[in-house]
């Protein structure tokens, strides 16, 4: 099993703090703030002038959204949950061609009901591209379309990396098939910010920037290493 991978500490694996690990990777600060939970980039004079509007844009409706009161005397678990559900609002709120679509993201999220930690598995990613394309092909002008397109094509390679560590290799070949089929539009979306998401997601061509199964497995070899 894949360490337990909580959506809301997942950006963790691709903030500033790996040091020499980032050296010689893509670079992913745009894409890990639209798939994930890092911060928008702060950097971005080296783009252009339609993408620092969209970022901003982005940003402006991001830090305005307000989410819907949660239950009184919820326990950690509920909590975790209610805070990945607000996290997906905001963002399919915050990557709207249009204002006023709070309640559409509501409805978006109460119908996928997305995972709050994925737990290495294929599970979650892939049933969240699967109710995203599906949700392109039922709402072919909706405003998240730029967002979710990036979005499925994201959580397909996520899928595809979970079945090739589970030794999968009929659902890892099908899945990276629908990865590479998803970002083939995603690249073509009409969003700058979008774009240049989706271009760091072929780049990278990663779920991660970095490998939370690889980072454990050095881990534990280092300990069983000092203690022989």
């Amino acid at each position: 099993m894949w360490p337990i991978v909580t959506l809301l500490t997942l950006y963790t694996a691709t903030s500033g703090n790996l040091g020499l690990e980032q050296a010689g990777r893509a670079n992913r600060s745009v894409l890990d703030a639209i798939v994930f939970y890092a911060d928008p980039p702060s950097e971005v004079a080296q783009f252009p002038r339609d993408f620092r509007e969209d970022l901003e844009r982005y940003r402006q409706r991001l830090r305005a959204y307000r989410p819907r009161p949660r239950p009184p005397q919820l326990g950690s678990e509920m909590t975790m949950v209610y805070a990945a559900r607000e996290g997906y609002e905001r963002k399919l709120v915050a990557a709207s061609t249009r204002s006023g679509v709070e309640q559409l993201a509501q409805e978006y999220v109460d119908t996928l009901q997305p995972c709050y930690e994925w737990e290495g598995f294929h599970g979650c990613p892939e049933r969240e591209a699967i109710f995203a394309e599906r949700y392109l092909i039922d709402h072919p002008d909706t405003a998240f379309a730029g967002f979710l397109r990036v979005l499925a094509a994201h959580r397909w390679l996520c899928a595809a990396e979970a079945y090739e560590y589970a030794r999968q290799p009929g659902s890892a070949a099908h899945t990276r098939h629908e990865y590479q089929r998803a970002l083939a539009i995603a690249v073509k979306v009409e969003s700058p910010l979008m774009r240049v998401a989706a271009d760091e997601l072929q780049s990278s061509g990663r779920c991660y920037q970095s490998d939370p199964f690889l980072r454990k497995v050095a881990g534990v070899t280092s300990r069983s290493s000092r203690d022989r």
